[in-house]
């Protein structure tokens, strides 16, 4: 056994300082806990005691309570993490809210956050943000609803609308201006303004617009038989920079109305003219003398009834013309047979005919269905178009008149063998005062085939005409037979 003298716990106990150590035992191999003590005699350290006592059962117990001690501090900081991602989620789930409200903006209106209100910082930035939502959502909404009402009356417009960027395409185009063109325009494909117009001198417009910054109006005419289409050139300023709208108003039917107007003035003053000329001239021949002979006078006396009668026809026919077309004159319809609607009008004219020595005759087949019509007006259009048949008649010519069922209605005819209507004249034959005859030598106010047109169409019929040069006429209109026959 070596000297343990030299330990460190006797040497302590020598000096006077006893105390533990703690080391391992090189013969035991176990760690030990050593203590020292001195002996003294009348105050001479005689010896020294040493105690030493294993701590492998010490060791055992403290390894047990370190691990007890990590367990729990483990199991204590699980929880601690778990009460605080808790924490944390109670305190930034609004917060992760309000971002996904706000990034969810750019697919449309903002979200709201819903929840139990909150008294912290939070629930004011819930609140604030709610209210913002609202406002800006309303303000969406009321953007919504002016683009819908600008889309209706944009693409509901009669006129052509086309809006042009500064390089020359189409951006877009209204459905009117498509029938105008007669275009197919597809918004996902780059149109140059040429390629959906194909007319350069709307391309010119739209250069000088852009050049000038000022507004450019010009006429076209355009492939669909429209020949007066007006083109409106307008730079869109600020609001919309380089873009120019083209505007297009189809001005024909404008035109053609202004082309009747001047029309109607001038056949008016025409026919008023000639039978005030008479009575003009009448007067001063019996101013000058004429009124003393009793023959001269009586005779003009008489035509100047005449020629009375003629202004009395003239303002008749303009005044029922009118009331027809406003359709302030009543119908008084009954049921009545093809047979009762045809006999009267055709033995009234059939003199008439005799006279110019024209045939006319009336052919139609028996048990033709009954029509429901105001039978007064409809002989009148009989009498108007036999009438028209007999002046442009020549002598030992012929008129038909005859009737059929087609097309769930019965059709009228009044066919002649006289001279024609020209082609030119066809489309204006039903006009108020047109006449074929250009020096307007025939006879009548040429207000006849319009008030029998007007009177079809209020029967909600149809009245057209066929003709051929050289070779007569044929008036046709149909009336659509009654729906509860008898």
């Amino acid at each position: 056994m070596d000297n343990h003298l030299l330990r460190p716990e006797v040497q302590a106990a020598i000096n006077g300082k006893p105390e533990p150590f703690i080391r391992t035992s090189f013969s035991m191999h176990q760690r030990y806990i050593y203590v020292a003590a001195p002996i003294y005699n009348k105050q001479t350290i005689i010896g020294v005691v040493r105690l030493a006592r294993s701590l492998e059962s010490f060791d055992a117990t403290i390894a047990k309570f370190r691990a007890v001690l990590i367990i729990t501090a483990s199991i204590s900081l699980l929880i601690a993490l778990i009460f605080m991602f808790l924490q944390t989620s109670k305190r930034f789930n609004p917060l992760r809210k309000i971002s996904e409200a706000i990034f969810s903006s750019s697919e449309g209106e903002l979200k709201t956050i819903s929840g139990k209100s909150r008294n912290d910082e939070i629930g004011l930035l819930i609140s604030s943000h709610n209210a913002q939502a609202e406002r800006i959502n309303l303000q969406i909404q009321n953007l919504r609803n002016e683009r819908t009402k600008l889309s209706a009356i944009l693409f509901n417009m009669t006129d052509g609308v086309i809006l042009v960027n500064a390089q020359g395409f189409v951006t877009m185009i209204n459905p009117s201006a498509q029938r105008l063109f007669q275009t197919n325009f597809q918004a996902d494909k780059d149109n140059t303004l040429i390629e959906v117009v194909r007319q350069h001198q709307i391309v010119d417009l739209w250069q000088l617009t852009l050049k000038t910054g000022k507004t450019q109006n010009t006429t076209i005419q355009t492939s669909m038989e429209k020949d007066n289409v007006q083109v409106i050139g307008s730079l869109l300023g600020p609001i919309l920079p380089g873009e120019v709208l083209l505007l297009f108003q189809d001005l024909t039917l404008l035109r053609k109305l202004e082309t009747v107007r001047k029309d109607f003035i001038s056949n008016i003053s025409h026919e008023l003219r000639t039978p005030l000329a008479s009575l003009k001239a009448l007067t001063e021949t019996l101013q000058n003398g004429a009124i003393n002979d009793p023959k001269v006078s009586n005779h003009f006396l008489s035509q100047m009834d005449e020629e009375i009668d003629n202004l009395t026809q003239i303002v008749t026919e303009i005044l029922e013309l009118s009331k027809i077309e406003s359709g302030k004159v009543p119908l008084s319809k009954k049921l009545c047979t093809v047979n009762d609607l045809v006999t009267r009008p055709v033995e009234r004219m059939r003199m008439q005919a005799e006279r110019a020595g024209i045939m006319l005759d009336a052919v139609f087949a028996e048990g033709l269905p009954k029509i429901d019509v105001d039978i007064v007006r409809i002989q009148q259009v009989f009498v108007n178009l036999i009438h028209n048949a007999i002046k442009f008649t020549s002598p030992g010519g012929t008129i038909k008149v005859s009737a059929f069922l087609k097309d769930q209605s019965i059709h009228f005819s009044i066919a002649d063998n006289g001279i024609g209507i020209p082609p030119a004249d066809l489309q204006r034959i039903f006009e108020r005062f047109y006449k074929t005859d250009p020096s307007r030598s025939s006879s009548g106010t040429g207000l006849g085939l319009s008030i029998s047109k007007h009177i079809v169409e209020a029967h909600d019929g149809n009245l057209w005409v066929e003709s051929t040069m050289g070779f007569g006429s044929t008036f046709t209109f149909c009336i659509p037979i009654s729906q509860n026959k008898p």
